[in-house]
């Protein structure tokens, strides 16, 4: 049996309020980094270094979006940007020590969050949830670490 409209917009609404709700939570903790500030990390911390193309290609995000969080994130001493020696047109974006730092912090924060507002799902279902984000996440064509 498949869903209705009205509970796929209820799916959609659940998911808006997560985002939402863990946007809200970041900025009264820090008031300095962004969620999608954080993704950037997230990713970089991952993949780095890397440069804005592949940044915007794993992150799903055009170009555009993507310099401008990258120019923040500098600014913020969170990345650099190293010009590739054999390429100049080519910058390489790296995390510094700072960023290094706000990645394991976004890494541990979004675990005790997410556990957090999870407490009321049994482990049978928190399993649940994990395997069905993680093939819709992968249907989208992202990659969990």
């Amino acid at each position: 049996m498949s869903l209705s409209n009205k509970e796929y917009l209820q799916i959609n609404q659940a998911l808006f309020s997560l985002v939402n709700a863990y946007e809200v939570r970041t900025r009264e903790e820090e008031n300095i980094l962004t969620v999608m500030e954080r993704s950037v990390i997230m990713v970089l911390g991952q993949l780095a270094p890397i440069n804005s193309r592949q940044l915007a290609k794993a992150m799903q995000l055009s170009r555009g979006p993507i310099s401008i969080h990258v120019q923040n994130l500098e600014e913020k001493e969170i990345i650099t940007r190293e010009q590739d020696q054999d390429d100049k047109r080519n910058w390489w974006l790296r995390l510094t020590e700072n960023g290094q730092h706000a990645y394991h912090e976004t890494i541990d924060s979004a675990v005790d969050y997410t556990r957090d507002f999870l407490t009321t799902l049994t482990d049978e279902e928190l399993r649940s949830l994990h395997q069905l984000l993680h093939k819709a996440a992968l249907n989208l064509g992202y990659k969990w670490q």
